[in-house]
């Protein structure tokens, strides 16, 4: 037996040498380059337009369905058994939230926040989070914030309980994780009005789709930093867990979760952000909370208001972000852990007993501010004196990038445009990848025309106008992303001057910006791609930033000690090893901006975004074409993610 294992050991040793093997891959490399030609030609000879065949009827299929729940929705036991019983538990969770919050009254609510503060990040924390949360009552509507915030609680409890095991899991199971990632690109860059009204249909009006919309849009993030911290444990670490007998679940408990804090951490921040800046939207469904209050204002034209009940919104997530993601107090500052508990608890038990005695309900009117006036006078100043700098900006990108790039998209024949990304996925990772791009974009091909421009306009050529605006506003966020992520990587200063404009940016609702974007930008396409830049820089800045700060001190010291700069200290060692950071921080910037495409098309930038709002208003006409237009957008999503995280992961090409 010993000596067959040596002789199959010798049989399965490589043959060939160096030279064949560069050779081999050189003649692989020169067939992909004769096959694309040859394909391109073919593609260029079958016609421009997609051929009507090629419909897959996505949108009869997605309007039939719909019609069948209106129909069965009182009769179904899917929806008996199911949905109903789902709605009630959530509505019933979010209405005692609003209860207890309500019982401990505004003071008690502040206090709450300090103690939680306290206790997670000490002094700096509690009163970062108790000011933040006096503040909301300074400027917004206390109770409809309470709402808010019950909501964002019930939400933000429900996306980590599923969030943080499916990130282990993927963490566990390259195979799991790949599924899972589809699921999660779908969830997160689906846009939400696509699926406001199938909700609608499962859950009804109120707490309960608020609620499912919410966990839907920020349940990502909690999977994806999970996942991400548990791979990015030292191997040393796991070594020497198991070397001391350590079972799979004392390995994970003892040591992977406590080194993947941070980004454990971090994954609950931007949870919060996911989950806050989609407020406004779900309170379309009849919350009547802040995000409602937004929307009225904006309604009538009420810039000031609708602002201040946003950084009503802002306030409340940065109370939430300061007690949750502060760092640690030092081992020997303390307090042994039940005596700080009882302590904080008879503190918040004393203030709500103060409070009730006091007979303090509603929040005083001498502690408010009014900033809505001035918020009017700045957006008339900045509209008077600053559109003469912006405008030119816009017109540059709007008439040199944007309008020559959809042009060139909407004239290449269909096919070509396929072949050539499934060429560029070709050289990132190989036949593989070029067949997934291909297959996303022939299946975007697939999903037929909608009646448009007196006439009927082909889904395809509307994928091409929002790809452009997607390339142009990705290239502009990552080049204003990761100098400012490798700054505030490296400084500690930089990150605390950031922080609160990357709270504001990722939090603010979008509406609320769009008034100031299209009075500096003017309507259009410009005017999107501006919008999908402020929301999608954020997550880039955050993950560049815990990358550069989790490299370990040893490989820095090193480059030091052989009298390698800063600069090659960053460059050589920092850089190379916050890699994977990085790219899920590109990565997420790709799917913010594409899930900001429909908000984009309420200020001009048309295209699928568009098609997918407009099903919103008539689901009972339109929701096929949303439907089909949500996933086009879904599929442009998959194909660039695919191939921005090939080009990390393959440092040569997968066609070597």
């Amino acid at each position: 037996m010993l000596f067959r294992s040596m002789v199959a050991s010798v049989e399965a040793l490589p043959t060939e040498t160096p030279d064949e093997v560069v050779a081999a891959a050189r003649r692989r490399r020169q067939f992909g380059y004769v096959a694309f030609a040859a394909l391109a030609v073919l593609a260029v000879v079958l016609g421009r337009e997609v051929p009507g065949w090629l419909d897959l009827d996505v949108q009869k299929w997605a309007q039939d369905r719909y019609s069948w729940a209106i129909v069965n929705r009182q009769t179904s036991p899917l929806f008996t058994w199911f949905f109903t019983p789902m709605s009630d538990a959530l509505a019933w969770s979010v209405e005692h939230m609003v209860s207890l919050l309500g019982a401990v009254r505004w003071p008690g609510v502040v206090a709450l926040t300090a103690a939680i503060g306290w206790r997670t990040g000490g002094r700096r924390a509690a009163i970062g989070g108790g000011l933040a949360m006096l503040g909301v009552g300074m400027i917004a509507d206390w109770d409809h914030a309470m709402i808010t915030l019950s909501i964002m609680l019930v939400a933000v409890g429900i996306s980590l309980v599923l969030g943080v095991p499916l990130g282990i899991a993927a963490a566990r199971s390259d195979r799991f994780e790949r599924v899972l990632r589809v699921v999660l690109d779908t969830a997160q860059v689906l846009p939400i009005f696509v699926y406001f009204s199938p909700v609608q249909v499962g859950f009804g009006i109120g707490f309960a789709p608020a609620v499912v919309v919410t966990v839907i849009y920020a349940l990502p993030p909690a999977v994806r930093l999970t996942n991400l911290g548990l791979r990015n444990v030292p191997v040393v670490a796991n070594e020497v867990g198991q070397s001391f007998g350590a079972t799979s679940w004392q390995q994970l408990v003892k040591v992977q979760l406590p080194i993947a804090r941070k980004a454990i951490l971090l994954g609950l921040n931007q949870v919060i952000m996911m989950a806050f800046a989609i407020v406004v939207l779900a309170s379309l469904l009849g919350t009547g909370d802040l995000g409602q209050d937004v929307l009225s204002a904006l309604q009538k034209q009420r810039v000031g208001a609708a602002a201040a009940a946003g950084l009503g919104i802002v306030l409340l997530a940065v109370a939430l972000d300061r007690i949750s993601t502060a760092a640690p107090r030092p081992a020997q500052s303390r307090v042994p852990w039940g005596r700080a508990a009882l302590g904080n608890l008879g503190l918040v038990v004393g203030v709500v007993l103060v409070a009730h005695l006091a007979g303090i309900r509603s929040f005083p009117s001498w502690l408010t501010v009014d900033i809505a006036s001035p918020i009017d006078t700045a957006v008339e100043w900045v509209n008077s004196h600053l559109r003469g700098i912006t405008q030119p900006v816009n017109d540059f990108v709007v008439t040199k990038v944007l309008e020559p790039l959809k042009d060139l998209l909407v004239w290449l024949p269909w096919l070509v445009v396929v072949l050539l990304f499934a060429f560029v996925g070709w050289l990132s990772r190989g036949w593989r990848l070029a067949g997934t791009v291909a297959t996303c974009l022939v299946l975007i091909a697939m999903m037929g025309s909608i009646p448009g421009g007196g006439g009927r306009v082909s889904l395809w050529d509307l994928a091409m106008d929002t790809l452009s605006q997607v390339l142009v506003a990705i290239v502009i966020s990552v080049a204003i992303a990761l100098p400012l992520g490798i700054l505030a990587g490296r400084s500690d200063r930089v990150e605390r001057v950031l922080r609160p404009f990357l709270d504001i940016a990722q939090v603010l609702p979008q509406f609320v910006y769009l008034i100031p974007v299209v009075f500096l930008f003017s309507i259009g396409r410009g005017a999107g791609v501006v919008a999908c830049v402020v929301y999608a820089v954020p997550p880039c800045i955050r993950l560049t930033s815990m990358g550069m700060r989790e490299v370990p001190y040893p490989p820095r010291e090193a480059a030091v000690s052989f009298g390698a700069t800063r600069r090659q200290e960053m460059r050589m060692v920092q850089l190379p090893l916050a890699r994977k950071a990085i790219l899920l921080g590109v990565n997420q910037t790709l799917l913010m901006v594409l899930a900001t495409v429909i908000i984009a098309a309420l200020v001009g930038a048309g295209a699928l975004g568009l098609v997918a709002y407009e099903a919103t208003a008539k689901p009972n006409l339109k929701l096929g074409q949303g439907v089909a237009g949500g996933m086009s957008i879904v599929l442009l999503a998959i194909m660039l993610d695919r191939i921005t995280q090939a080009w990390g992961t393959s440092k040569q090409g997968g066609n070597q």
